[in-house]
Parts: structure tokens; C-alpha cells; sequence
């Protein structure tokens, strides 16, 4: 199959790919997105329902309560100017303020009377009946008016009054008065008692029940049931969600009061600590002289919405995933052949050759599918023969680094003594030099020479003074430290480089040296005595600075010992190594 051939056949593989892509598109296009959608607008169409009809709830529910409220107020001061109109109150105030009446006597009739109707109604804590001057006269329990409370007294009440909310700093908690006036009111009992001018002549008190004005204000179970808050003529908060605030008329409401003039229609807001909120506002008419607020969490007016999208979300889901799932079936098994090539195509290209696809049927697929399978055996096989060619060329050059070692050893090494050769003395040398002047170690030298080697070479032969230059380098070798490295210098000259090691101690070691070549076993040389070696010791720093100037004050170490009789140990401008004695040359 040529080349254009299966780029033409490849380019078709990836169009026929992205059809399938193509097919769960057009599904998304022609039925999941309508029914999104029509489901948006469905739940866009439903918030706005359930927003005008939390909001004609939060309106009728806040006109109820509002009437609900004044009327109970109503009742409460019709309830005052029953009371304070009794004959037993009217006749018991004046009798106490009349000189030499029964005071006792009078007290306990009218708390009495309170008592009674105390008894007969749970809205009020107490009732009580006070003089001009706001002294209790008589009271269901010990009582005392606030200063606010004195203020009210001198204003005019002809109908009575309902004080506002206020804090007692005798009960040290908020309180609520209804108040009304005590006079005559023109009936036949009050004139034959002298009444007849009418003036006020004292101040009935009820104390309200403040659980029962909660009670007005606390919403009962329904489909959408506000919470009611109480405010003052200042917007700031004194029940709140029907009950009584922690700091009366300390708090503003969260919204605000309207502007004079504008329509108080409920809304919609997002309103501190209380988040999205649909909520209303009524002016209270005297006396309570305040707003009366309804309010609903936006959560509660929009419950219908959230399940709706719930159970658009749980049906709606499943529904879209379905649908995928067959068109994806379907579309596989029109596109299988080709999704075939894709996975082999995509495991060649991952490394997995060892791919062959099923050839099914006659038509361009099947070409295809045998071109792939041809392509993939080729490569299979090219990539084996690379394999094996990789494989040869690690042995050599495993090959060619053992050779580099070894070209590498042999260009150190002498290839007599097995010893470093003289050219890596000098490099080792500077090296060291290098070293101990940075970190402040000595560095001593050994040069050593084979003493008369030539006699013995002339007497012996080369071979056998090759064989005694190879036993003395061993001995050498054996002989130094660990850390000592030897050199063969030149000819039958040797060289021995201790680091961090001070001329006193080098000069011992030469010595062990000395006396290890001496005592071996070897051949006489031609004056009957055994081989020896001449030490020279030369220390870095204090006999040299730099190689040059060590090598040459070991070397002239090396002659001195030469000059003195040979077979003995020279340092650079130290003492010596005492050597044998002419005897034990004698007889060596």
C-alpha cells in the first residue's frame, strides 16, 4: 500500500473519529439543551409566582396582624376607662384624699377590686391606681412608677394612653402601661358623692402581661407564616420574630424605615443577619405609635422552587445521562472499526507493538485494518533488529571503557615495578603540594636508589636485576603506609610520597624501608654484601614550596647519604639514619 495511500486512509480515520464526537453533539443541541431550556423557564416562570405571592402573603398577613394589634390595644384602654371609672376607685381615691377618712378601709376595698378583675383578666402582671403625684394608693402588688412613667401623668388623657416599650429600673426589664384618667363622669352615684367639677384625682395603672403582647405578634402554623417584629417610632427593634428583644429600642431594624411619603409594599431584599428576605412595613396609628413588620426568609417563600429544582435536578440528570449513553452506544457501534484503529494506533504509539487488529469484511475498513497490521509487523521487526544493534553497541562500548581503564593504568603505571611511573609523580606531586597548603599538612618525600645496581646488573644480568628492582619496589610497597604512594623515579631510583606525615616520621619510615630491602632475600652484589638502598627525606613546606625545590633537596639528601658510605637515610637538613656498621657490610 503506498505512502499517499495511507496518509489518505489516516486523514479519513480522523474525520470518521470525529463523528462521533459530531453525533452526541447534534443530541446535545437537539434535545438535552430544549429541555434545559424549557426547564429554566419553567423554574424562572415559578420564582416569579412565588415571588408575587410571598409578597400579597407578607401584605395580607401584616394588615390582619396590624388591625389584630390595635384592636387588642383598644381593648386594653377600653378596659382602663372601664375600670378607672368603677365607684369603688372613684369613691375610694377621693375618700383618701379627704382629711380624717378610714384610709386602711379604703386602700382595702380598691385593692380588692383590682384583685377581682386581676383575677378575671391574665393580659395584665398588675393593676394598680396612683395620685397626682404618681404615689401608688393602692396595688395587686408593690408597685412604683418609673420616671418615664411620671412623665406620662402630665399629659392630658381624656381617653387614656398606652405607653410606649419602655425599660423599668425597678423590674430591670421592659414593661408596657396602659393608663388611664380617674374622674367624674356626670352619672347620678358621682354627683351625690361632689364630683360635680369633674377634675382628675388620680391615674389608673394596668401593668401589661408582656407574654400576651407577644402572643399578637406570634405567627401560627401555614404554608408561608411571617415572623412579626415591633418597632418603635425610630425604626429600632423591640419584639423581635414575636418575641420580646434581649435591649428594647437599642437595635435599628435591618432595613431601615421608608422615606416620608413612600409606598410601604413589601419587598425583596437581602437584609443583615437575615440574609434574603421578603418583608413588609405598617405605620401603627396612636397610641403604640411605631411599625408593625412582617417578614419571610427568602428559603421559606421559595421552598416550592428549591424542591421543584430538586427533583428537576434527581429526574433531569438520569434523563440526560440516558440519552447519552445511547446515542454513545450507538455511535460506537457504527464507528467500532475505526475505534479499533484509534486503540491500535494509540497503543503502537504508546510503545506496544505487538498489536493485530481483526480484518472483517471487503471494503476500505478492511484495507485499512491489513495496512495497520502490516505497518505494525514491520515495525515490530524494525524495532527488534534496533534492539539488537543497541545490544551490540553496549558491549562495545563496555569494551572500549574497560581498554580506556586499562590504557588509562598503563599510562601510570611501571610497567617493571607495577609501581606509579614518574610522570604520574609529578602530577600526584603537585597535587598534594596543592592540597597540604590548603588544609596545612606536611608532605614528606622518599627518594630511594638502589646502591651499586649497576655492578650488579653487569654481574647478574639485566633479567636478574630486573627481578631484584621488582623485589625491592614490593618490599617498598609492603613496607610504607596505606596512605604512602611509591613511585619508580627513573632507573634504580625510586620515590615515595607521604602525606601528612612530618619529617621525623618520614624519616622512620625510610628506615623501615632501609632495613627491609637489607635483610630480604637476595644475591650478593659483586662485593659480597646484600642489596641496599640510599634514603633522601625532604619535607614540604620547610625544604621546599613547589615540586621542584622538594625533588631537589631530597635528591640532594639522596647524594649526601651516597657520599657518606651508602645504605643509610639522609634528610634535608636534619639528622641521619645511622646506617650498618662496616662489619655488618662486611659480612652481609
Amino acid at each position: 500500500m503506498g505512502t499517499g495511500r495511507v496518509a489518505r486512509e489516516l486523514s479519513g480515520r480522523r474525520v470518521r473519529f470525529s463523528l462521533q464526537t459530531r453525533i452526541l453533539l447534534v443530541v446535545l443541541v437537539c434535545v438535552v439543551v430544549p429541555l434545559l431550556l424549557m426547564g429554566a423557564y419553567l423554574l424562572e416562570q415559578t420564582e416569579a409566582v412565588l415571588g408575587a405571592k410571598a409578597r400579597e402573603t407578607v401584605a395580607n398577613h401584616l394588615h390582619r396582624r396590624a388591625d389584630a394589634l390595635d384592636a387588642w390595644v383598644q381593648e386594653r384602654m377600653r378596659e382602663a376607662s372601664s375600670w378607672s371609672g368603677s365607684f369603688i376607685v372613684y369613691e375610694g381615691v377621693e375618700s383618701l384624699q379627704r382629711p380624717g377618712g378610714d384610709d386602711a378601709r379604703d386602700r382595702q376595698d380598691i385593692t380588692g377590686y383590682l384583685e377581682f378583675v386581676l383575677g378575671h383578666y391574665q393580659v395584665y402582671e398588675s393593676l394598680f391606681v396612683v395620685d397626682l403625684a404618681g404615689r401608688v394608693l393602692a396595688s395587686t402588688r408593690d408597685e412604683e412608677l418609673d420616671p418615664w412613667a411620671l412623665d406620662l401623668l402630665r399629659k392630658p388623657m381624656p381617653e387614656g394612653t398606652v405607653s410606649p416599650l419602655r425599660r423599668s429600673g425597678r423590674l430591670s426589664r421592659p414593661t408596657m402601661l396602659v393608663l388611664h384618667e380617674i374622674r367624674p363622669r356626670g352619672e347620678k352615684g358621682l354627683e351625690a358623692v361632689g364630683a360635680r367639677d369633674g377634675k382628675v384625682i388620680g391615674y389608673f395603672v394596668g401593668r401589661i402581661d408582656l407574654d400576651a403582647l407577644e402572643g399578637q405578634l406570634r405567627g401560627s402554623s401555614g404554608e408561608i407564616e411571617p415572623d412579626f417584629w415591633l418597632l418603635d417610632e425610630k425604626g429600632r427593634i423591640l419584639i423581635e420574630k414575636g418575641r420580646l428583644a434581649e435591649e428594647p429600642g437599642t437595635k435599628p431594624f435591618p432595613a431601615g424605615l421608608p422615606e416620608a411619603g413612600a409606598r410601604l409594599e413589601p419587598r425583596e431584599a437581602s437584609l443583615p443577619d437575615l440574609g434574603p428576605t421578603v418583608y413588609g412595613l405598617r405605620e401603627l396609628a396612636e397610641p403604640l405609635r411605631g411599625y408593625l413588620v412582617a417578614t419571610v426568609p427568602a428559603s421559606g417563600a421559595y421552598r416550592p422552587l428549591e424542591e421543584s429544582r430538586s427533583r428537576l435536578v434527581k429526574a433531569g440528570i438520569p434523563a440526560v445521562l440516558v440519552i447519552f449513553a445511547l446515542a454513545f452506544v450507538l455511535a460506537r457501534g457504527m464507528l467500532r472499526p475505526i475505534l479499533l484503529l484509534s486503540e491500535g494506533a494509540q497503543r503502537v504509539s504508546a510503545g506496544d507493538l505487538d498489536v493485530h487488529l481483526p480484518v472483517r469484511g471487503r471494503d476500505e475498513l478492511a484495507d485499512l485494518t491489513s495496512a495497520f497490521n502490516d505497518m505494525a509487523r514491520r515495525v515490530r521487526e524494525s524495532r527488534d533488529e534496533l534492539a539488537q544493534a543497541a545490544s551490540a553497541l553496549a558491549r562495545t562500548n563496555d569494551q572500549l571503557e574497560a581498554a580506556k581503564e586499562r590504557f588509562r593504568a598503563q599510562a601510570i603505571t611501571d610497567a617493571l615495578t607495577g609501581l606509579f611511573n614518574r610522570r604520574h609523580f609529578e602530577d600526584t606531586l603537585d597535587e598534594q603540594i596543592e592540597r597540604a597548603s590548603a588544609e596545612g599538612w606536611p608532605l614528606s618525600l622518599l627518594l630511594l636508589d638502589l646502591d651499586h645496581f649497576k655492578q650488579y646488573n653487569d654481574r647478574w644480568g639485566h633479567t636478574e636485576g630486573d627481578s631484584e628492582l621488582r623485589r625491592v619496589a614490593a618490599l617498598v610497597q609492603r613496607t610504607v603506609r596505606s596512605t604512602d604512594i611509591a613511585f619508580r623515579y627513573g632507573g634504580e631510583e625510586l620515590a615515595v610520597l607521604l602525606p601528612s606525615c612530618g619529617k621525623d616520621q618520614a624519616v622512620g619510615v625510610a628506615e623501615k624501608v632501609r632495613q627491609a630491602v637489607g635483610s630480604g632475600t637476595q644475591r650478593p652484589s659483586r662485593f659480597g654484601a646484600r642489596t641496599t638502598v640510599s634514603v633522601g627525606v625532604a619535607t614540604f613546606p620547610e625544604d621546599g614550596r613547589v615540586a621542584r625545590g622538594l625533588v631537589d633537596t631530597a635528591d640532594a639528601a639522596l647524594y649526601q647519604a651516597k657520599a657518606l658510605g651508602r645504605d643509610r637515610v639522609v634528610a634535608a637538613g636534619g639528622p641521619s639514619g645511622d646506617g650498618p656498621s662496616h662489619e655488618e657490610r662486611a659480612t652481609g
